[in-house]
């Protein structure tokens, strides 16, 4: 129940509220010229070619003739950005710039219990954040974004829109087809951008050279915005100022907002921010989140014990009560085993080596992390035997040696667009009967993609 001041703090909203405005910071919305006030575009809620998705903004609603989805501004809210209510009439007063009681402590929801995350944390929680504003402004351009493009070369369509929406990845014009990874904690608020620039064929960094020294394309968007203006000689806005006062730097984990998606989650962090986004397709037991950084080494240059800074440690503190599983690139073991003894009072977390492993038997080059593998040729035919044995489990009749249109298939991986021609080619063959969805293909479900859960991790 909400207590009165609340309610009507809350009521005030809901009378400010323009369900296109709100919509239309997200999704690029199209009047009808035959219906005035109504609005229609492409369904953010699952993958479609045409635009079924119509808003009315006399009545405030909106609805998909394609999926079903329809509701209210702060349903559309709730289910976009993944909030509980209290959480979105806040996003909702910030976006308004209207007053709503903070003294309702943020929460986070882990392990069966509300955490206060000001009590947990040691430093008073910043002040200043990245407006909404310039967050929303990078939610587009995506046939521009080299990082994005590198993920089509991985998944289909569907994947890729599914993965920009969950991770918030942004497109950025201060490197030539740069990409935004966004920092977003678990209520919403928008702590830090990092602009970076990816080979869309290869996936990796690219590098710049200055006074014959390579350096990879990265810089922090509060850190573009500043060059921008230093470049032009125009002042800054005053957020940024602001924000650069701030110290330390308000950083969270890559990936922190999807934190209440799933209280029973296991979580797995690794280093880079592309890492966190493949594996969460290929391995989605977990909630994936990054780093941004390797963040600590165990020794100095001089072989002494380093300790690690504040900022490091207060990146965990919202992960309190959870079972986390710490990834290392290849040759960060030891460091990751260190940080994983220092947090440990935080939650529970075991650090897993396996790209040692992996990086062994499949002849990986120094520096790999999971990313690497789970893009190899080798994690490629292993996905591959994973589809077939699951087909087989499902038909034992089936002797596995008529499989030539699925192994084609297959080998495509996750990047064939048209599934359903691939199935009725297989029926066409005679191998599978057509009992339902299931029996061609038991991870997929109407619309939604579900690949197929690996053994590569595991967390007991």
């Amino acid at each position: 129940m909400l207590d009165e001041k609340l309610k009507a703090q809350h009521d005030i909203i809901k009378n400010r509220m323009d369900i296109i405005t709100v919509i239309g910071q997200f999704l690029h919305l199209k009047e009808k010229s035959e219906a005035k006030g109504k609005y229609v575009c492409k369904c953010p809620f699952h993958n479609e070619n045409t635009a079924s998705f119509l808003i009315d903004r006399v009545k405030g609603v909106y609805y998909c003739f394609g999926c079903g989805a329809g509701g209210d501004t702060i349903k559309f809210i709730q289910d976009h950005l993944r909030l509980d209510y209290i959480n979105t009439m806040k996003w909702l007063a910030n976006f308004y710039n209207l007053p709503i009681d903070d003294s309702r402590p943020q929460t986070t929801f882990t392990d069966h219990k509300f955490i206060n995350r000001e009590e947990l944390e040691t430093q008073t929680p910043p002040s200043v954040f990245v407006p909404k504003k310039i967050f929303n402004q990078s939610l587009n351009h995506y046939n521009e974004n080299n990082f994005v493009k590198f993920l089509h070369t991985l998944f289909e369509p569907c994947i890729v829109n599914m993965l920009i929406h969950q991770y918030y990845i942004g497109t950025s014009k201060y490197y030539f087809g740069g990409a935004v990874f966004w920092q977003v904690d678990e209520t919403g608020n928008i702590r830090y951008g990092k602009v970076m620039g990816y080979n869309p064929l290869t996936g990796k960094r690219i590098k710049k050279v200055y006074k014959e020294k390579q350096y990879n394309q990265i810089m922090s968007v509060n850190g573009a915005i500043l060059r921008k203006h230093e470049k032009d000689k125009t002042p800054p806005p005053d957020w940024v100022t602001k924000y650069d006062n701030q110290s330390p730097k308000p950083q969270v984990l890559f990936g922190l907002h999807l934190l209440n998606e799933d209280s029973e989650k296991p979580i797995a962090i690794v280093e880079s921010e592309k890492t966190a986004i493949v594996a969460s397709v290929f391995l989605p037991s977990f909630t994936w989140m990054a780093t941004g950084a390797k963040g600590i080494t165990k020794y100095n240059d001089k072989g002494e014990l380093n300790t690690i800074p504040e900022s490091v440690k207060n990146k965990f503190i919202p992960l309190s009560g959870r079972k986390v599983l710490l990834v290392p690139d290849l040759g960060a073991i030891e460091d990751w085993q260190y940080l994983a003894s220092e947090i440990s009072d935080l939650a529970e977390i075991s650090v897993a080596d396996i790209i040692s492993t992996l990086a062994k038997d499949n002849n990986l080059p120094d520096k790999s992390d999971l990313c690497d593998y789970l893009t190899s040729d080798a994690a490629r035919t292993e996905l591959i035997q994973e589809y077939k044995n699951a087909i087989l489990e499902r038909n034992p009749e089936t002797d596995g040696d008529h499989c030539e249109i699925w192994l084609e298939f297959s080998d495509r991986g996750l990047r064939r667009t048209d599934k359903l021609k691939a199935y009725k080619e297989m029926i066409a063959a005679g191998i599978f009967e057509m009992v339902d969805d299931e029996v061609i293909h038991p991870y997929y479900y109407s619309s939604e993609f579900k690949p197929p859960h690996t053994n590569l991790l595991r967390i007991s």
